[in-house]
């Protein structure tokens, strides 16, 4: 088993505030990029070994079926009321009919909680709403949530990653302006974080880099229970790519008739940001990550494993 580092240095004694419910929920909330896809296809492949460890599993398999339907919708609109109670009403039957089964533990892995990747795009902001819409799916669990498991990405790769998205989805090449904007917008993952922790503030809170964990999800299933059980380790990450690649992209605007040449040539993912964009990029994760390991003003626990397979990130974020 790789080392592990853990900021601050240790889980063990944190205080709970509430009495615990028969079942406890751990909420993965995302991010997007962050290794959630490869986390959902692992969880979907090991359910049942899972199940016999008392740990349930809810991917977006399950949640995407209309179990959170209007959870997460703006306030102010037409019915919007009745619509987060049947949400939450759906969640609480769900819970209590888990937890007549006995079920140990409830796992959530849904990357929309914090809003989606087309929103942040639009809006130029990472993740605006991310507290209220966590706020929103803690309380559908009705006390139940203990642990809430974050993941963030180097903002370069997020952005690029999205925009790639936003571009196969339909949007346009991202202007000089737009990028610009990007860069100097004002949420970075330590704002994502503060939401989150403010949202949950009686769960504890695991942030987890993609650059060491991403490509570890029997490890991330493993520090979501707190270590209770080894998770099942039968699952390969190689060949797993969830972002569309240079020409995938240059395909999708020849379809659309545009001119591909607006992309860069090459055959790996697009890098949309400037040599001086990314260092400013990189200057704020890794302020991002020194504030984390530095006990996040004691609202998350970071966690950083040590081992070989993610020697080849180290230079770039610190040991």
């Amino acid at each position: 088993m790789m080392a592990a580092s853990v900021y601050p240095a240790s889980l063990e004694g944190v205080a709970l505030k509430k009495v615990r419910k028969a079942m406890d929920v751990i909420l993965h909330v995302g991010a997007h990029l962050s290794g959630v896809s490869t986390l959902a296809s692992y969880l979907n492949r090991n359910r049942r070994p899972l199940e016999a460890h008392g740990l349930k599993v809810w991917t977006p398999e399950v949640t995407r079926k209309g179990l959170f339907d209007g959870l997460t919708l703006k306030s102010g609109l037409d019915g919007v009321a009745r619509r987060r109670a049947r949400g939450a009403g759906r969640v609480q039957l769900r819970c209590a009919m888990l937890e007549r089964q006995r079920v140990r533990e409830l796992l959530v892995l849904e990357p929309h909680m914090l809003g989606s990747m087309e929103n942040n795009i639009a809006s130029e902001r990472l993740y605006p709403a991310a507290g209220e819409r966590v706020a929103r799916m803690v309380h559908a669990f009705g006390g139940r949530v203990k642990r809430v498991v974050f993941g963030m990405r180097a903002l370069e790769d997020y952005w690029g990653g999205a925009m790639a998205h936003a571009l196969q989805m339909g949007a346009d090449v991202p202007s000089e302006a737009t990028m610009d904007r990007l860069v100097t917008q004002p949420r970075s993952w330590r704002k994502v974080v503060q939401d989150v922790a403010c949202a949950a503030p009686d769960a504890e809170i695991l942030v987890l880099p993609y650059e060491r964990l991403g490509e570890q999800p029997a490890r991330v299933v493993e520090y979501a229970v707190s270590g209770r059980f080894g998770a099942p380790t039968n699952f390969r990450v190689s060949g797993l790519s969830h972002v569309p690649e240079l020409p995938v992209l240059r395909e999708v605007l020849v379809d659309r008739g545009l001119d591909s040449q607006s992309l860069p040539k090459g055959t790996d993912r697009w890098h949309p940001f400037s040599a001086f964009q990314v260092d400013i990029l990189r200057e704020i994760y890794v302020e991002d990550l020194a504030w984390l390991r530095a006990g996040a003003d004691g609202l998350a626990f970071l966690i950083e494993e040590n081992g070989t397979s993610t020697a080849r990130h180290a230079g770039r974020f610190g040991p």
